[in-house]
């Protein structure tokens, strides 16, 4: 393995004949790419295979939302990208067929206190109280960033996908904190017909206060309810 700092040859990633290149960092790392690779059929290593394959797409879906790409870059421990970090701390928390309703969108945070919430064939609600009856706000706190994956599984033809995932976002200015909140959301057509295709669903939800320059100041925890 060798390791080219600086950008002389720009930031690489991919197969350059023999070896492999990825960026992280600021450094470029080549490594040895085996001549050939036979993948162990061993039920242990396709368990593995197969919940890390589902990480990884909650994963992707968890960044997809900038609000909680902020808040876990500024949760991660150096040295670790933030895929990585989201990854990691959800791996134990997914099967090998879907994410659970144990899978986590923050690293942690205040308590959301939702009292309702689901998930309808074009949208998700949910009633939340007044956010400062678990949390401590301060006047730079001025906007609400709501963010929601859900989970579809059980498909109704079998030949889809085991799972697939819609990523939502709403972003509030003026929010009033001390006040309950009826979140709405709604989907988008490509949404709409992927929530069609499942007779199953698992909503995971967090939010997070932001400034008037739209930095997040803190957020809360996940919420979680499983539809069946």
């Amino acid at each position: 393995m060798a390791l080219v700092s600086g950008n002389v040859i720009g930031n690489l990633s991919g197969r350059l004949g023999n070896l492999s290149a990825r960026t992280v960092n600021g450094q470029t790392i080549l490594a040895a790419r085996p001549s050939s690779f036979n993948a162990s059929q061993d039920p242990a290593a396709l368990t593995v295979r197969s919940k890390f394959a589902v990480t990884a797409n909650f994963a992707k879906n968890v960044l997809s939302l900038p609000s909680l790409e902020e808040i876990w870059k500024k949760a991660k421990a150096s040295g670790i990208s933030v895929f990585n970090a989201i990854f990691k701390a959800n791996f134990s928390f997914s099967t090998t067929t879907k994410p659970t309703e144990q899978n986590i969108l923050t690293p942690e945070g205040f308590a959301l206190p939702v009292t309702a919430a689901e998930v309808a064939a074009d949208k998700i609600t949910a009633s939340i109280s007044a956010l400062n009856t678990t949390a401590i706000f301060g006047a730079e706190e001025t906007a609400l960033s709501a963010n929601a994956l859900v989970v579809y599984s059980n498909p109704v033809n079998p030949t889809d996908p085991d799972f697939q995932i819609v990523a939502l976002n709403k972003e509030v200015s003026g929010f009033n904190f001390a006040q309950n909140y009826n979140l709405q959301i709604d989907f988008n057509i490509v949404q709409v017909n992927t929530a069609a295709k499942y007779q199953d669903s698992v909503l995971l939800l967090a939010v997070a206060s932001k400034d008037a320059a739209g930095k997040v100041v803190q957020n809360s925890s996940t919420y979680s309810k499983t539809s069946v």
